[in-house]
């Protein structure tokens, strides 16, 4: 009796446990296909909220910096003492905030 060689062994194992040949499915794959859209559609929002958010900071950053720039003028100094100063940060940031929140909502 003649051994089998080794290509015949692998052969006859592969076909043994070869997976059974069936149908592709559809729904999942057409699944996948909408979540990957989904995700990508998220990520486009998500980018378009923080530029936008990016931006409305930077417009409160710069109202910050003239109303700084205004309480230096000689003419509003009396106007632009401790308590106003005080104020200021928190309801900029406040209104920061709120830009946001719309800004999320609206995605």
């Amino acid at each position: 009796m003649t051994a089998p060689d080794d290509q015949t062994i692998d052969a006859m194992l592969a076909a043994m446990l070869a997976p059974p040949e069936r149908p592709g499915d559809r729904g999942f794959a057409f699944g996948v296909e909408r979540a990957i859209d989904a995700q990508a559609a998220y990520a486009r929002a998500r980018r378009r909220f923080w530029r936008s958010f990016a931006f409305e900071a930077l417009a409160v950053g710069a109202l910050l910096a003239a109303l700084w720039l205004l309480s230096s003028a000689p003419l509003l100094a009396p106007l632009a003492g401790a308590t106003h100063w005080g104020l200021a940060p928190p309801l900029l940031l406040i209104l920061l905030l709120w830009f946001g929140t719309q800004r999320w909502r609206q995605t």
